[in-house]
């Protein structure tokens, strides 16, 4: 499955992480010390910012093949982890102090092409640029920092989503091409669109979602209600040529 969000985003990977070329010479992802801050305490640290403090604004694409989801984890290497330390790098500061925050939390194998995040600092950049060709320089190939510019006071990363888009790609074919297989989920047996398009008008409109919440997390948002304006199915045919 895949994502590509708009204009704040944002689908197992091997227990093992193999190494993955880099441009410009990294820590080994086994290396990465990330502290043990939730999202959730970031949050609400961020609500206790010196006047002084310069915010800014990411926009991430990244292929999530090999990473369990966006947020830190303790045991399993995640986007948000690896950005960070690219980041502490490049400012200095300690994961606490830059209070990393991205628009949403993905679950493992999920790709983005527009994550939004946004980091603090207690001093100013007169340019981005440097910045900007220092963080994807040190992170890996399969993670980039497309847009970097500074953030008013009040912007949020998760709290000032206007929308979001998901895609979700699917592979319909008694064999999976294995140029798909990270992205999208294979299925044999011949789908019906028709009816998809059909059960898919129902999804439509607002709509209470205190169900999908993590109760073990107690991962409520203070409105559970959303509005989906669009829910489209879309059959792509792949014509596929067999001559020697």
């Amino acid at each position: 499955m895949n994502t590509a969000p708009s204009p704040a985003s944002a689908t197992g990977i091997p227990s093992v992480l193999p190494s993955a070329p880099v441009e410009y010479p990294c820590l080994p992802i086994s290396s990465y010390n990330c502290s043990n801050l939730t999202g959730d305490q970031q949050d609400n640290d961020m609500k206790k910012l010196k006047p002084s403090t310069y915010k800014w604004r990411l926009v991430i694409a990244y292929d999530g093949t090999r990473f369990s989801g966006w947020q830190y984890q303790q045991s399993t290497p995640t986007v948000q982890c690896i950005v960070e330390e690219a980041l502490t790098r490049i400012t200095k500061l300690e994961r606490k102090d830059l209070l990393l925050v991205g628009a949403g939390r993905t679950d493992a194998g999920v790709h983005a092409w527009g994550q939004v995040a946004h980091f603090i600092t207690p001093f100013n950049y007169d340019s981005l640029e440097g910045v900007h060709k220092a963080l994807n320089g040190l992170l890996p190939s399969d993670i980039r920092v497309r847009e970097i510019s500074s953030a008013v006071p009040e912007f949020h990363a998760r709290f000032s989503v206007k929308s979001k888009i998901y895609h979700y790609k699917i592979y319909n074919d008694t064999i999976m091409d294995p140029f798909h297989r990270n992205y999208a989920h294979h299925s044999i047996y011949k789908l019906n669109v028709a009816a998809m398009r059909d059960a898919a008008r129902h999804f439509v409109g607002k709509h209470d979602f205190s169900a999908f919440a993590n109760t073990s997390r107690n991962d409520r948002v203070p409105n559970p209600v959303k509005n989906i304006f669009h829910f489209n199915v879309n059959e792509m045919v792949l014509f596929i040529s067999n001559n020697v």
